[in-house]
């Protein structure tokens, strides 16, 4: 009987592979799937409207001389930071200086004259039309002595706000006139970006809202901003209203007119909530998981979160700061399987620039 289930075995190697399949896959179940994990922490995070736009300024100005003339000085270049009032070219003034000085002789001459007529007059020696024509020829000379002085005073061109050039359309030698552009100025103290705001969100927008931002150009930095101006009324085709965002002017790092910009408004703004990575999050249709780890076995639980941004979601309950939670490797991963921590990090210890997932786009 013994040499006859020898036998058996022998001739039945299906059986055989099949013991060792099983084995193999019990062994395989057995390795422990690596995994990397977040600690989940408490931060803050935000509900903002995200929109796309372009910086303007609230100051793009054209130079233009207030004289006709030859250009003989060009005292900026492009890129030239200027104040308001300094002087920026020079047209040819001799005769200008010329008519200034024959003005100022004969209003000094006249003043002289109308002292003695003064006196003349103050002792009754002259009658009220003799005094009336020295006081009215030396007021003629005092308007033709400004005139000059204006006159002299248009040949220096002069930045009208502050700024920095953007462009310079003269040079030494050319004849210019009242209509000729010699510089363009823009002040960048003063940039802004205009958004549309869909309706259903205007009871939400206010002036004094903060908002923050951001351009592709520099990457990495937020800029501070507020809201400024907020439409009082609805755009009946599109449906939106027109807001103003300004750029707070204690910026330290260059951001210029003309940038693509991201701009977010920020609604509202939720401190000491826990947060948890977008990375962690499993969709299952509509459903949402995440896969917590404790004593290396992975525990899927359902996740409902609040707000969120391009990193962490808001967790409204189910996860505690200081849980550990699988942002990598839960992609197959089942209930309950046993899981090897290859790396862990924490969460989050900073301020996150926030987002509402109910955010719209202009």
């Amino acid at each position: 009987i013994g040499i006859l289930a020898l036998s058996l075995v022998a001739c039945n190697p299906s059986a055989q592979k099949n013991d060792e399949d099983e084995k193999k896959s019990e062994e395989k179940e057995a390795v422990d799937i690596p995994v990397n994990v977040a600690i989940a922490d408490q931060g803050e995070i935000a509900s903002y409207l995200e929109f796309d736009s372009v910086l303007e300024t609230e100051s793009a100005v054209k130079v233009f001389p207030e004289s006709i003339g030859l250009v003989v000085d060009v005292l900026a270049e492009v890129g030239d930071p200027v104040e308001h009032n300094q002087v920026i070219a020079q047209l040819e003034n001799e005769e200008q200086q010329v008519n200034l000085r024959e003005a100022l002789s004969r209003y000094k001459h006249l003043q002289s004259k109308f002292e003695r007529t003064q006196d003349l007059y103050d002792r009754n020696l002259i009658n009220q039309q003799e005094y009336d024509t020295e006081v009215f020829d030396l007021e003629q000379a005092e308007i033709a002595y400004e005139r000059a002085r204006i006159r002299l005073e248009d040949t220096i061109v002069r930045a009208p706000v502050s700024g920095v050039i953007s462009e310079r359309s003269t040079q030494v030698g050319e004849r210019v006139t009242e209509s000729s552009p010699l510089f363009s100025l823009l002040n960048t103290d003063d940039l802004f970006a205009m958004v549309n705001v869909p309706g259903q969100h205007a009871p939400s927008i206010r002036p004094g809202l903060n908002a923050s931002i951001e351009s592709e150009i520099i990457e990495g930095v937020s800029y501070p901003a507020q809201v400024k101006l907020v439409s009082p009324a609805i755009n009946s085709t599109s449906g939106t209203m027109g807001v103003k965002v300004s750029v707070n002017t204690d910026h330290s790092m260059p951001i210029y007119p003309g940038m693509f910009v991201s701009v977010k408004i920020i609604l509202d703004t939720k401190e000491g909530v826990v947060l948890v990575p977008k990375s962690a999050i499993v969709h299952e249709g509509e459903r949402t998981f995440i896969f917590k780890v404790e004593e290396s076995i992975a525990q899927k639980q359902p996740f409902e979160f609040g707000y969120s941004n391009e990193k962490y979601v808001e967790s409204l309950g189910g996860i505690e700061s200081g849980d550990s939670i699988i942002v990598l490797g839960h992609s197959a991963l089942k209930d309950g399987a046993k899981v090897n921590v290859v790396t862990q990090a924490r969460t989050t210890g900073a301020r996150p620039s926030a987002k509402d997932d109910q955010g719209a786009e202009s």
